[in-house]
Parts: C-alpha cells; sequence; structure tokens
C-alpha cells in the first residue's frame, strides 16, 4: 500500500519547481491588476470645494483675498490648482499656498500655480 506513495527525488523537484512558476505567475497578476493610486480623489459639482479652498487660503499668515480655479480630468478628480492671492509676492506666503493646495489634494507642487492678486484702485 505504501509502495505507491513512494516519491522519487525528480518528483519533489517537479513539484516544488511547479509551485514556484504558480506563486511567481500569480504575484505577477497581482502586481499588475492592482491598482496603486490609493489617493483620495477630490470631486466638485457645485463649485464647495473652490469657495471652502478660498475661505482656507485666506486664513494663513500674510493672506489676503483669495480666488481659486481648479482643473480636473475626466474623473472629476482635481489635477491642478491655480490661485491668486494678496500678499503672493512674498516668496514665505507663495511658498505655504503652494504647501497647504498641493498637500490637501495630494498634489504634486508642479500643479500648483500662485500668483499675487492685481490691487484693485
Amino acid at each position: 500500500m505504501f509502495e505507491k506513495l513512494k516519491i522519487t527525488k525528480d518528483t519533489i523537484v517537479k513539484i516544488i519547481t511547479l509551485l514556484l512558476i504558480a506563486s511567481v505567475f500569480l504575484l505577477t497578476m497581482s502586481v499588475l491588476t492592482d491598482d496603486n493610486d490609493s489617493r483620495k480623489q477630490v470631486t466638485d459639482d457645485d463649485g464647495a470645494t473652490e469657495t471652502m479652498l478660498c475661505s482656507f487660503l485666506s486664513e494663513i499668515k500674510g493672506v489676503g483675498d483669495v480666488n481659486v480655479m481648479m482643473e480636473y480630468d475626466e474623473n472629476r478628480a482635481v489635477t491642478g490648482v491655480i490661485v491668486t492671492a494678496e500678499g503672493a509676492s512674498d516668496p514665505v506666503v507663495k511658498n505655504d499656498i503652494v504647501k497647504g493646495v498641493a498637500t490637501l489634494f495630494d498634489l504634486p507642487v508642479s500643479s500648483v500655480m500662485v500668483f499675487e492678486k492685481s490691487q484693485e484702485d
């Protein structure tokens, strides 16, 4: 009865090789089909996000009146932001605005542009 269960060294090597190939295949499929973009995607249908961002940015020290325009992709996720703000001529204030917007929307700083708001007389 146990003679049928006798496994040769060659059979063990074939089984281990088959298991390794299957493991590599499964790992490859998992990596290729995994969505690695775990960033929170922000959508805005009524402009409330822009209004809230203006309110938030105007609270930063040195920042006055603020206007914001956002660019969205086809999935309505924020891909770029342009800010005009009083006080943005100060490099420290400008940097604070860029860091705040980039962090809030998980954007690269190259996707955030900040300009000094023109003075209306």
